[in-house]
């Protein structure tokens, strides 16, 4: 007995909602809610989609950088952690060889070629433009009253094979990443 309620109560309930009047399925001879008429006493203007896109970022103003043709100075105005964690992350981004990292000292030592720094090498650019060797660099991190003071410079500079010093080069390069792909990225592009 106990069996046939179980199955029977469900079916009866199912049989019950099944068939409904067609009194609920038209709807045409329903009250339709009232046309108010829209006035525009204040038009606006279309808006632009120049007019969306932020005009600056957020973070723009996180980096202050200086360059007089001989050294540049390169200032990251946060915390030293984060300041320590953009210049990894930068090295990272546009693959420059880390050798050494010493967070306590705030120094990071690189291989840095800036011929090939940033770029697809290929068989013609080995040779057209060799201006510097490849050498070594020593990337230190400097509290200032500013923020983190980011200096470069060779870390061996009697091995130095030929050309000049880089390490304007390389402060030019980690602000170029610094700025264009940790700071003022695009939303919507994923970097590799």
């Amino acid at each position: 007995m106990l069996k046939h309620m179980v199955y029977g109560l469900p079916v009866l309930l199912l049989m019950g909602c099944a068939d409904t009047s067609d009194r609920y399925r038209d709807t045409h001879q329903l009250e339709l809610p009232p046309e108010l008429p829209i006035d525009h006493t204040h038009s606006q203007a279309a808006v632009g989609m120049d007019d969306l896109k932020p005009k600056s970022s957020a973070l723009a103003n996180l980096i202050a950088f200086e360059d007089d043709g001989s050294k540049p100075l390169l200032t990251l105005k946060t915390r030293p952690d984060r300041a320590w964690d953009m210049v990894a992350v930068a090295l990272k981004i546009s693959n420059i060889e880390v050798l050494d990292k010493n967070r306590e000292e705030n120094r990071i030592q690189v291989r840095y070629d800036p011929d090939t720094a940033g770029k697809e090498e290929s068989l013609l650019d080995i040779f057209a433009s060799d201006n510097y060797a490849e050498a070594e660099y020593l990337i230190t991190l400097q509290e200032d009253i500013l923020g983190i003071r980011v200096n470069a410079a060779l870390a061996k500079p009697d091995e130095l094979e030929y050309g000049d010093d880089a390490s304007a080069e390389l402060l030019r390069f980690l602000h170029k990443v610094i700025d264009e792909k940790i700071i003022n990225r695009e939303p919507n592009k994923s970097e590799e």
